[in-house]
């Protein structure tokens, strides 16, 4: 503004008394009047060059005013390059006049606009402004970074998380449905998260659990409490023992908008915890019968000793008695046979492992052992099926007492069959052999597992059902070691014993044992 008002009084022509007292040459008005044209119609073309690129900076009327002037100016001093020049007087004074109207009027405009110019940002504080805003997007940009970065690797820990883990939206109306879940959830349950998405939370659980289960998580959602629960569940990898915790997530209202749960499998804790319990409780069992088939096989020894002896005296007694006496002695020693047997189970209550232990396939036992029991079966109308691993089993111990120990499982379940058939004709009449290697810590587990048709075994009975000379048969039908006996043969061959009832109906009774790599480990014979 200050250079156009200088422009616009050196460009002003002298007034004649100044003309006479200082004389200007003709040509240097001339250069003059034509220096201050070209200057103002350069500036004119640098401003409208700039307010085609940066219309923002100044408005249309501000921008119509000073270029209004700038043209009034250059009209004015072109004027007088005429006048100097002798080539028009009249018309110029009028354009002379019109000039000076038109710049009376912009310079009138642009004094009204200049409070508003004022106020106009300064350009080192809006240059600051806009490298402040650039380190607000970048720190914002990093931050975000950084965010995506955590989230992948929550997202991460969650998917190598080996709990079980799914999201409940708890709706107005107090409906469950599942948000998400996990991989680990999608493994343990075998459910895949996109068939779960968006349902009710009875999808998450098998149907015999459902009910009851989703009906105490809706307590949850109502009393806000953080909930704890084992339950156990009938899965695809067989009965699992699940640890449940349940928290509830608050909305900015106070209210339980979604629930957040946890399940781990908690089965082989059980197991390891039940099997310390059943040693402890077979300790003093086991001293006592291993002192008891000690002292016991000392007098069987003897009497088998003179039981040879009698029949090799026998030889000289006459023809009459000699029949008696053999019949006697037959008798006799198949009773001594039965007692030794009686002995060789109390032996194996007190732990003691048959001295042939060897590597041997648990698949070919308990095949050997349906072989045996079959016949006799499919007489009473049993139906009796394996299922499961074709390929060799390799475990360590002795391949007889573990086919003798199914056997005794296959007995308890045929019992249980026909105690049901007897009270309704109609019940089914089958029982069903799994065998499964379940992958764990090392080479896994071998999981035997015996389901029946059968009553199922009470609730009362359950803790005591393996323990040594525990029977619910009737006096004389049972000793009530066979199922100890099966306890025992599972743990010396490094595993375990459990039972628990079917939802269907039935008792499975399963028994695991350590699992040894199979390259290499010559198999052991099997009976027929």
């Amino acid at each position: 503004m200050l250079t156009l008002l200088a422009m616009s009084v050196a460009a002003v022509p002298a007034s004649p008394d100044l003309a006479a007292a200082r004389p200007m040459p003709g040509w240097l008005h001339a250069a003059s009047d034509l220096a201050t044209v070209l200057g103002c119609l350069t500036v004119l073309g640098v401003f409208g060059a700039v307010l085609l690129r940066r219309r923002d900076l100044v408005d249309g009327r501000t921008a119509a005013m000073l270029g209004g002037f700038l043209l009034a100016l250059a009209a004015t001093h072109l004027v007088h390059l005429v006048v100097v020049a002798g080539l028009a007087s009249r018309p110029a004074d009028a354009v002379a006049a019109g000039a000076a109207v038109v710049s009376a009027g912009a310079a009138l405009g642009l004094w009204l606009c200049l409070p508003r110019l004022l106020r106009l940002p300064n350009p080192i504080l809006l240059a600051r402004q806009v490298e402040l805003h650039r380190e607000a997007e970048r720190r914002a940009l990093a931050s975000e970074a950084r965010a995506r970065e955590a989230e992948a690797r929550m997202a991460a820990f969650l998917g190598h998380l080996p709990d079980a883990l799914f999201v409940l939206h708890v709706g107005a109306d107090g409906a469950l449905r599942v948000e998400a879940v996990n991989p680990s959830f999608e493994q343990i349950f075998g459910v895949p998260a996109a068939r779960v998405a968006d349902a009710p939370a009875e999808a998450l659980l098998p149907a015999a659990l459902a009910g009851p289960v989703v009906a105490r998580w809706r307590q949850v959602a109502t009393n806000g409490a953080v909930a704890e629960e084992e339950m156990t569940a009938e899965l695809a990898a067989g009965q699992r023992v699940l640890q449940t915790v349940l928290v509830p997530m608050r909305g900015p209202d106070g209210q339980v908008e979604r629930l957040l749960g946890s399940v781990r499998d908690v089965t082989a804790t059980r197991r390891l915890q039940q099997g310390m319990v059943q040693s402890a409780r077979l300790a003093t069992v086991g001293t006592i019968c291993a002192g008891l088939a000690h002292e016991a096989s000392q007098p069987l020894n003897v009497a088998s000793l003179w039981l040879r002896r009698a029949r090799a005296a026998a030889e000289d007694v006459p023809d009459a008695l000699r029949a008696p006496i053999a019949r006697a002695a037959q008798i006799v020693e198949s009773q001594l046979h039965r007692a030794g047997d009686l002995i060789a189970r109390i032996r194996a209550l007190a732990g003691e492992e048959a001295r042939d232990a060897a590597s041997f396939d648990a698949a070919g036992a308990v095949a050997a052992a349906l072989r045996i029991a079959a016949t006799r079966y499919a007489a009473e109308g049993i139906t009796l099926a394996l299922r499961g691993a074709a390929a060799p089993l390799q475990a360590r111990g002795s391949a007889a007492r573990l086919e003798q120990a199914v056997l005794h499982l296959l007995s308890n379940a045929r019992d249980a069959v026909l105690e049901r058939r007897r009270k309704d004709p109609l019940a089914p009449a089958c029982i069903e052999v799994v065998l499964r290697h379940e992958a764990g810590a090392q080479m896994g587990r071998i999981a035997i597992e015996v389901r029946d048709s059968g009553t199922g075994v009470a609730d009362a009975l359950a803790g005591a059902i393996f323990d040594p000379f525990f029977t619910t048969k009737e006096p004389g039908c049972g000793t009530g070691l066979g199922l100890s006996f099966a306890a025992g043969v599972a743990r010396a061959m490094g595993g375990g014993i459990e039972t628990w009832n079917l939802p269907g109906g039935g008792a499975c009774f399963r028994m695991d044992l350590a699992a040894i790599p199979s390259a290499g480990c010559p198999a052991q014979p099997h009976a027929a």
